[in-house]
Parts: C-alpha cells; sequence; structure tokens
C-alpha cells in the first residue's frame, strides 16, 4: 500500500490575522480620507490667507493711503449726501502695485511646508494638535489676480460705512502623504474705509459700487 505525503497543514490564524489588519487600514483610510482632506484644505486656507493679507498690508504701510484720495462724497448746501464718486485712476493704480506685492511674496514662498500635528489629522478631538508633525506641501500656482472693490454697510442709524477691499484670487497646490490636490483660494484684505454720515441715496450707493 502506498503511503502519501501531505504536507504541514496551512497555518490560518496568521493569514487571517493579516487579512483583518489590512481590511482595517483600508477602512480607516477610506474614513479618514474626507476629515484628512478637509484639514488639509483648511491649513492651505489659512497660509494663503496669512501670506496675502500680510503682502497687502506691508505693502500699505509704505504708503500713505487715504480714502478721500480715492473716493469723493460730494454734499449739497443742507450736507446731505448727493453722490460718490470713484477716482478710477487712483483705484486702478493701486490695485496694479498691490497685486504686484504680493505676486513678489508668492514667489519668494513658492513653495513651503506646514506641519499638521498627527493628532489632528486622526479626527480625535483630544488628540487634536498633539503629537509629531506631518508635512503639508503647499505650492502656489499660477499667478494672482486681484480686483479693487467697494462695499457698503450699515454702521448705525444714519451712517454708511464704505470700504475697499482688494479682493485676491491665488491658486494652490498640496501635498500630504501621498494625496495631493489643486484648490483655488479667495482672500479679501481691507484697504480703505470711512463711515459717511447721513442718508446716501441709492443712486450714489449703486453708481459707486459700479465704478468701484
Amino acid at each position: 500500500m502506498r503511503r502519501y505525503s501531505y504536507g504541514k497543514p496551512i497555518a490560518w490564524g496568521p493569514l487571517v490575522l493579516i487579512a483583518a489588519l489590512i481590511t482595517a487600514v483600508v477602512g480607516i483610510d477610506c474614513a479618514m480620507k474626507p476629515y484628512v482632506s478637509s484639514i488639509v484644505s483648511y491649513e492651505a486656507k489659512n497660509f494663503a490667507v496669512a501670506t496675502v493679507d500680510t503682502a497687502v498690508q506691508d505693502e500699505l504701510k509704505t504708503k500713505n493711503i487715504d480714502y478721500n484720495d480715492f473716493v469723493t462724497v460730494s454734499r449739497d448746501a443742507d450736507g446731505k449726501v448727493q453722490s460718490i464718486s470713484s477716482n478710477v485712476e487712483k483705484q486702478n493704480t493701486l490695485q496694479v502695485e498691490l497685486t504686484q506685492a504680493v505676486q513678489n511674496v508668492v514667489q519668494k514662498k513658492m513653495c513651503t511646508s506646514v506641519g499638521i500635528p498627527m493628532g489632528t489629522l486622526s479626527g480625535s478631538p483630544i488628540l487634536h494638535g498633539r503629537g509629531p508633525c506631518v508635512p503639508l506641501k503647499v505650492t502656489f500656482s499660477g499667478s494672482v489676480q486681484a480686483k479693487l472693490q467697494s462695499f457698503f454697510d450699515s454702521a448705525g442709524i444714519n451712517q454708511t460705512r464704505h470700504r475697499l477691499i482688494l479682493h485676491v484670487t491665488v491658486g494652490l497646490y498640496t501635498y500630504l502623504i501621498g494625496k495631493d490636490a489643486n484648490q483655488q483660494i479667495t482672500v479679501d484684505v481691507p484697504v480703505a474705509e470711512t463711515v459717511i454720515v447721513g442718508p446716501v441715496p441709492s443712486v450714489a450707493l449703486q453708481q459707486a459700487v459700479k465704478a468701484g
């Protein structure tokens, strides 16, 4: 009678454990992807906002910016507001200068690393801000686009606040532990403002917004 020799029995225990670990890792990765993406987007936006705001404010410090140089509020003999007119030439010049200032800073910080604590990436409120930092690579992409715009809002009874805001758009490329993304970030930076006392005709507001 022949005797058949069989190999050693397969150790199913370790294989099952490995499969379970792989499944768990994949599951955790899938569950964390949306959260990690939101954290990356949030940190990248904070970096972009700080960079743009600092660039604009530093440039404004070198200039003697006065609201009245860019906007003229005309009143009648009784002091009532008749019109709000913009000095388009000066506003355009300032817009170009501020845009160039932002572009110069962006070029110097073309590629930057921002550290995000691993505890923050875990999504746990208890671990938020804790643990070693994972480097988030942030790269500015494309050219800076900016436009000086007018905004009006109420500042109290018969008072209207008029603000000149530089609306800046920059492109960002981010990379974190094998995940990359592109996004557009918009930043609004205050340039000048004043409070207009007295009722302001709606026509004057519409003309000022259109001109600005």
